[in-house]
């Protein structure tokens, strides 16, 4: 490809959101997931990063395979889950006893343990 064609691609796709084509089997892993181009390589291909697990790689991506999407909303604050997990941990602690709240992890599953065969003997 030629320099300047090169260029044009470039200041067309960086920084600009994207989506692949799932049907193609190399791609499928990003199925509905919304990428960012970072920049388009001399081979006139994109390198793409997508916002899942905390993926941080660039993926050399053919600009045939992409369609240009708007921006994505952002997501919502994992804030829902950690009060759940939370409240999940706290009756374990509260069945420890206020005197094994500093108590190591060890401790805390040999009580749990203790718990446990206390309940299957009164069964």
């Amino acid at each position: 490809m030629q320099f300047e064609r090169i260029e044009e691609l470039k200041e067309q796709y960086t920084d600009r959101y994207v989506v692949v084509d799932a049907s193609r089997p190399e791609l499928a892993r990003f199925q509905g997931v919304v990428g960012q181009v970072k920049t388009v390589n001399c081979n006139g291909r994109a390198l793409v990063q997508f916002d899942t697990d905390n993926n941080q790689g660039w993926y050399d991506i053919e600009l045939d395979f992409l369609k240009v999407v708007d921006k994505p909303e952002p997501k919502p604050a994992e804030t829902k889950e950690k009060p759940a997990a939370a409240a999940k941990a706290a009756p374990k602690k509260a069945a420890a006893g206020p005197a094994e709240e500093n108590a190591s992890p060890l401790k805390l599953a040999q009580v749990e343990r203790e718990g446990q065969r206390a309940a299957q003997g009164e069964q």
